[in-house]
């Protein structure tokens, strides 16, 4: 089992706030390699000097065993349009807004109760003041092959920008 553990502190540098709208549930097709039990967000996170949201997973993966996979978390508008990164970077490319960890299942079936992504408030590329419905779908990958185990439900929250 692999767990990451990252700083956090309190503080704020901007008045930026998130709350949860609505979460439906994570699920999966039986024909994946990996069931999303749960996904959650936590807000006001701050990691090194950055405030912003940490997105947690508990998930199982069955049937690779000690091969490298990247969990990926996508942003999405709510009608589904991707959320577009105006430069390529840590949290996004020319095409979308995102973040992700590595992740190595060790065993035919291993569970990962808390697997959890930083994702910086500023990365958002919002510029206009007021609430934004927004949503998540995370994707674990096998990594650097590409191929995709398989990915969670909508999870839906509102980032308000004043």
């Amino acid at each position: 089992m692999l767990l990451s553990s990252m700083a956090v502190s309190d503080g704020t540098s901007r008045k930026l706030e998130m709350t949860r709208d609505f979460t439906e549930p994570n699920e999966s097709p039986a024909v994946e390699d990996v069931t999303f039990e749960k996904v959650w967000l936590e807000y006001n996170v701050k990691v090194d000097g950055l405030k912003g949201m940490r997105i947690h997973a508990k998930l199982t993966v069955k049937n690779n065993s000690n091969v490298e996979c990247r969990l990926i978390a996508n942003f999405y508008k709510r009608d589904g349009k991707p959320l577009m990164s105006d430069s390529a970077g840590l949290y996004g490319n020319s095409h979308q807004v995102f973040t992700f960890v590595d992740i190595t299942p060790h065993l035919d079936i291993t569970e990962f109760p808390d697997t959890s992504l930083f994702f910086p408030y500023r990365d958002f590329n919002i510029t206009e003041p007021g609430v934004h419905p927004l949503k998540i779908v995370l994707f674990l990958m096998r990594y650097p092959q590409g191929s995709q185990l398989g990915k969670s439900g909508d999870v839906n929250f509102k980032y308000t920008k004043s």
